[in-house]
């Protein structure tokens, strides 16, 4: 804090001052009681109802009477908060601002019923949520990855769908042959490496998907293929002599930490 400046006195004794200091302390506070809280959701403070929107001991209904707030802050904790009614979720799905829908859309007790509403969303930011959201079934994912992969062979794509794109690629429940696509878009306006980078970053790719990707073009992606623990060692073998130093420099290290592996498991 700027020592050198004289903030306001906290310690007057004016009610004005002192009760909204305490309602937001209490809003923010995990252990405050339901019944205050549910008090505190009809505050005219603007961050106290935030607050206890995003508070995770707020009960149902307290958080059901403020789906109507009109502060847009209110709403987005409120669809980001794990214990909101569905009934509240699927309200808020149809908000007009896209990043409350974008909250629905990452709530893990999200309904799938609402989450497949949620994928025809247009607003990048609801379908990365979607794409991030542990719970999204793989039919929704394969929903919104065709999607995407159509505009991508069709014409550049902004910079916010490729990063749903990589969301999506980086998704253990993404099908290889979806990512196979993925790694086929080649057009430099379509941040192609960036994309091939996710699937490299994707927990179950395979083998053979690895291997491909060992000879692409974009040296960040080589050295993720050498950093992975799936390459096998003919495919680090044949990146030691990779153009690049940082390439090389993984292989080596990745070397190290196999051998690493080994002296520990002979001396167990």
């Amino acid at each position: 804090m700027n020592t050198t400046a004289k903030p306001f006195d906290f310690s007057i004794e004016n009610a004005w001052v002192r009760e909204p200091a305490n309602s937001r302390i209490a809003a923010n506070d995990a252990e405050t009681d339901a019944g205050t809280l549910l008090e505190l959701a009809g505050h005219g403070d603007f961050y106290v109802r935030r607050s206890v929107a995003n508070n995770p001991n707020t009960p149902g209904k307290a958080l059901t009477s403020l789906d109507n707030d009109m502060e847009e802050q209110v709403r987005f904790y409120l669809a980001a908060n794990p214990r909101t009614p569905i009934e509240t979720l699927q309200k808020l799905a149809c908000d007009i601002s896209c990043d409350v829908r974008s909250q629905v859309a990452g709530n893990c007790h999200t309904p799938v019923e609402l989450l497949e509403k949620l994928a025809m969303d247009s607003a990048p930011e609801t379908l990365r949520q979607l794409a991030e959201n542990r719970n999204t079934p793989t039919h929704i994912l394969e929903k919104i990855s065709q999607r995407l992969l159509e505009l991508a062979r069709n014409s550049p794509i902004s910079s916010d769908e490729a990063v749903v794109l990589r969301s999506l690629a980086r998704n253990p429940h993404i099908c290889e042959a979806t990512l196979e696509q993925i790694c086929q878009i080649n057009h430099t306006d379509n941040h192609y490496w960036v994309l091939a980078l996710g699937v490299v970053k994707n927990p179950n790719i395979s083998v053979d998907l690895l291997t491909k990707l060992a000879n692409h073009p974009e040296i960040d992606v080589r050295v993720a293929v050498a950093q992975h623990t799936k390459t096998p060692v003919e495919v680090l073998e044949q990146l030691e002599s990779d153009r690049e130093y940082p390439v090389r420099q993984a292989v080596k290290q990745r070397f190290s930490s196999l051998n690493t592996d080994q002296h520990l498991s002979i001396h167990r």
